[in-house]
């Protein structure tokens, strides 16, 4: 049969050892109940000092007091000292010894009974200075942010004036005026005014203040997506020369229309296979493949390169983020691209996604983008994408 200890103050000062912090016990008389050995140490108590139980604390708060740094908490911690009523309290102190301590005074009793506070007094100093030291993080990453903003406000108005010339010539070239082009000629001229038109678009939306414009908006118009996965593919075809990674589509004819901007859509999915190529090894392959599926459509760009890792799925379509395998691999890029494509198919109510491949090196990026209201009913009969 279990017994309660006859010695009360035993099991109170027992208990008080217990505790991880210094601990001391005082009654509704703000006379000392018991106090811990942790206490005597944190507060560097003299020898000669009586701590005795029903001892008045009144030479403990001077001792503490006096180690206080500034007039204004030692007046605090006295006046809050001298509280009796029955209120939970936290404070911080700063000693002149550099520390920060942390005290902690809640009430004790049973129902309506009050019986005294007990203190519960932890140095915090390193947790202060962790958290200055993240502050100093935090205004050095701000202050990075500020550098990349002023840099790409720079590149901007450095951009201005030799983009809208190459527009202007390559607009001129196009018009009949100007003599007519063969095929290939108008191809080639086309494909330059398209990234011309693209590089102005990934300026522009630069994040910060860098642009001093906002987003471009889009002008919708039908856009069939075997025709946009097409263009996309030709115009890497023709970037690399027949070189590089495998590439090959899979989008069959038909299907609803998306009502979308060419160009903006054009661009994001150019960011995707041009990226794909780009982490792709030349023994490697790269399939874009699109089915229509339910209300939108569903848009893959399948690679066999380095993958992106887990804790940079979400990261990489932040301006300026790279992650650590392409940076390590000394591959090119500056970290705007997908940013710039997450943005174009926003602007279009959709969501891109990026995961490894299943069993395989590689990554899949998932474009979805809604039908215009009212063509969903005339899709072609084709499963989803993988």
């Amino acid at each position: 049969m279990y017994e309660a200890p006859q010695d009360p103050l035993a099991l109170t000062a027992a208990v008080l050892d217990a505790l991880p912090q210094a601990a001391m016990l005082v009654d509704r008389d703000l006379r000392i109940v018991r106090v811990n050995r942790r206490l005597s140490r944190l507060l560097r108590l003299p020898d000669g000092l009586d701590l005795s139980p029903g001892t008045p604390r009144d030479r403990l708060l001077a001792h503490v007091a006096a180690m206080l740094d500034r007039p204004e908490e030692r007046r605090r911690f006295l006046e809050e000292a001298r509280t009796r009523a029955p209120v939970t309290r936290i404070a911080e102190y700063h000693l002149r010894d550099g520390r920060t301590l942390r005290r902690r005074r809640s009430p004790v009793g049973q129902g309506d009974a009050f019986f005294g506070h007990l203190w519960l007094i932890e140095d915090v100093t390193r947790e202060h200075e962790a958290e200055e030291d993240l502050y100093a993080q935090v205004r050095k990453l701000g202050a990075l942010a500020d550098e990349r903003a002023a840099f790409a406000g720079q590149v901007l108005h450095a951009l201005r004036t030799p983009l809208a010339t190459v527009l202007s010539l390559a607009e001129l070239l196009l018009e009949p005026a100007a003599g007519r082009l063969d095929p290939e000629q108008t191809s080639f001229v086309e494909a330059i005014r398209r990234n011309a038109l693209r590089m102005q678009s990934v300026a522009e939306n630069l994040p910060g203040p860098a642009s001093g414009a906002p987003p471009a908006k889009p002008h919708p118009g039908p856009l069939l997506v075997h025709e946009l996965i097409e263009r996309v593919i030709l115009e890497a075809l023709q970037r690399n020369a027949g070189a590089g990674p495998y590439i090959a589509a899979d989008c069959p004819p038909g299907g609803p229309a998306l009502s979308a901007d060419a160009h903006l859509l054009t661009g994001a999915l150019e960011e995707l296979v041009g990226n794909a190529l780009r982490f792709t090894p030349e023994d490697g392959r790269v399939d874009v493949v699109a089915r229509p599926d339910g209300d939108h459509w569903t848009i893959q760009v399948r690679d066999t390169g380095i993958g992106v890792p887990l804790e940079y799925q979400e990261e990489i379509f932040t301006p300026f983020v790279r992650a650590p395998n392409a940076r390590r691999g000394g591959f090119p890029g500056t970290g705007l691209g997908l940013a710039g494509a997450l943005d174009a198919v926003r602007l279009h109510g959709g969501s891109i996604t990026v995961r490894d491949r299943e069993n395989r090196p590689g990554a899949v990026f998932t474009v979805r983008l809604p039908y215009a209201a009212g063509e969903g009913g005339g899709r072609a009969e084709s499963g989803p994408a993988e």
